[in-house]
Order: structure tokens, then sequence, then C-alpha cells
């Protein structure tokens, strides 16, 4: 598959995504998986009309996105996928998308929340979903911007558990 970046990020499309990835990774394609925007007609023009950089953005729906999976809809070109929580990954990859690595770039404080990373937070639902993602292959790392030095998410949740 040719996508160049798959980030969970809780704030979607926003700059560090479409300047710092974008500028990065150069992508032909942004997709934007998420139930909720894409049944928002306002939501979906906020993050359609915004400057992506130039690069065209899809909002879909998990179920739209995992028939474009099984369709060969995105394999003609270098695409960002964005979702916004580990539970949405989780779900993706149960649907058929088969990523090596996975990139968590920002999960912000919430009541009930934890902090790994001074940009990621997790409750009991997001290490139980990161952690059969884990398990079942998929790498995840956690970097804000492609500058930053990769932190395995593996480690993290293992110094998180022994606390």
């Amino acid at each position: 598959m040719p996508f160049v970046l798959v980030r969970v990020d809780d704030r979607l499309i926003h700059g560090q995504v479409t300047v710092a990835w974008g500028a990065w990774l150069s992508p032909e394609h942004m997709i934007l998986v998420n139930n909720e925007t894409a049944c928002c007609d306002w939501k979906c023009a906020l993050y359609t009309e915004t400057d992506s950089m130039g690069v065209p953005v899809s909002i879909v729906t998990r179920e739209c996105f995992a028939e474009g999976l099984k369709a060969g809809t995105w394999e003609a070109e270098r695409t960002v996928v964005i979702v916004e929580s580990p539970r949405d990954l989780l779900a993706l990859i149960r649907s058929g998308l088969d990523v090596a690595e996975a990139n968590v770039g920002g999960m912000h404080y919430a009541e009930g929340k934890r902090e790994l990373l001074p940009y990621v937070f997790v409750d009991d639902d997001d290490v139980a979903a990161m952690k059969e993602i884990i398990t079942g292959g998929t790498r995840l790392t956690a970097r804000d911007v492609p500058q930053a030095q990769p932190q395995d998410l593996a480690v993290l949740l293992q110094a998180l558990e022994e606390k």
C-alpha cells in the first residue's frame, strides 16, 4: 500500500500534519477516517476547505475506508491516513489495513488520561487498543513532528505498567 504515514492524532488535520509531515513526505492525498466528521457537513467543510498545502483531503467513515482498501482505491497515490484514536486505528486494522508501523502524533490531556509523553495521554481504552495493535504486529511509535526522535510505544506502555 502506498500509505506514507498512518497517524493517530486527536486534532486530525492541523499544521503539524499539513506543514511538517506534508513537506517531509510529499503526499498526494490525505484521508481523514472519522465517522463523526464524515457525517457532518460543517466539519467536512472545515477540513477540506482549509489550506492543506495543495494536497487533496478526503473524509470517509471507517466502513468506507475498509471498502476502499478492498477495492484498491488508494493504491496509485502517496497517501497519509489520519485517525482520531487508537481504537479507530484498531478498527481499520481489523477491517483489513495492513500497516507495519503507525505514528501516534497527538493524544492530548483529558480527564482520566495519564501522560506517556508531553503530547501523548492515554486512558485504559487507549492502552488496550495500543497493546492489541502492537500484539497484532504493527509497530507504534510516537512522534509529533518528523524531526523528532521516534519513541517506541511498546516500551512506554511497559514502563507505564511498571509504575
